[in-house]
């Protein structure tokens, strides 16, 4: 399941199909929408995350395939199961004040974030990050940004790797033991970039797209969504 959703942080070819500032403004709308509805608290924010929900599904299955997708979200839904499990123990115990329509509502909120974020992560390159910000000013930050997304699949495959190596050679004791690979592998990645980074340069800028005639679709799409939040 971690190899699974370290395949899912890569950028897809197919988002080039949009502009950049859509593919910016699309998952920030919807994330922004989210944190405000569970700060209003209104009704209709049930209906808006379930239709966020099914929006950005379908874009992420369009990026990387439908078995791709169910495979790489399994771990982001397994723990937002176990939360929600919690809390109907809780509620069913007496321990917790909250109504069980807030604790579905919460468990759709996560997963809709959960999955815009992974949408921002494959939408948006590392070149285009660097060009962004360098662009604004903030270079070295740049930098460093595109070293964490590039370094965060990896680190997640090495980590599901070497978990299921402690498992096989020491049937699921000492967890403990993936430390040292793990920081070996982040050492030697680190290395790795830099050593690429010294030779080649960092990434040339990338020209951005502000329009393209498939906006249309998208912009229409999260207008849609968001505007559900006023009924």
């Amino acid at each position: 399941m971690i190899k699974d959703l370290a395949e899912l942080l890569v950028t897809k070819p197919r988002a080039r199909c949009f502009s950049l500032a859509a593919r910016i403004i699309a998952p920030v709308v919807l994330i922004t929408a989210s944190i405000l509805a569970a700060a209003v608290k209104k009704e209709s924010s049930t209906v808006f995350y379930a239709f966020s929900i099914v929006f950005t599904s379908s874009l992420l299955a369009y990026n990387s395939g439908f078995a791709k997708l169910v495979k790489g979200v399994q771990l982001i839904l397994l723990f937002i199961l176990l939360g929600l499990l919690i809390n109907m123990l809780a509620l069913a115990t007496g321990l917790t004040p909250l109504s069980i329509e807030r604790v579905l509502t919460g468990a759709l909120r996560l997963s809709a974030i959960a999955l815009t974020a992974i949408l921002l992560f494959q939408w948006i390159s590392v070149e285009e990050w660097i060009s962004l910000f360098s662009s604004a000013g903030a270079e070295g930050f740049a930098r460093i940004l595109a070293l964490s997304i590039i370094q965060l699949p990896l680190s997640l495959r090495a980590f599901s790797e070497a978990l299921l190596s402690v498992r096989i050679k020491y049937g699921g004791k000492y967890f403990t033991r993936m430390l040292n690979p793990l920081l070996l592998h982040a050492i030697n990645t680190a290395r790795n970039v830099s050593e690429t980074l010294l030779i080649y340069g960092p990434p040339a800028p990338v020209k951005a797209e502000a329009w393209r005639w498939r906006d249309i679709v998208l912009y229409a799409g999260v207008s849609a969504i968001t505007l559900t939040l006023l009924i």
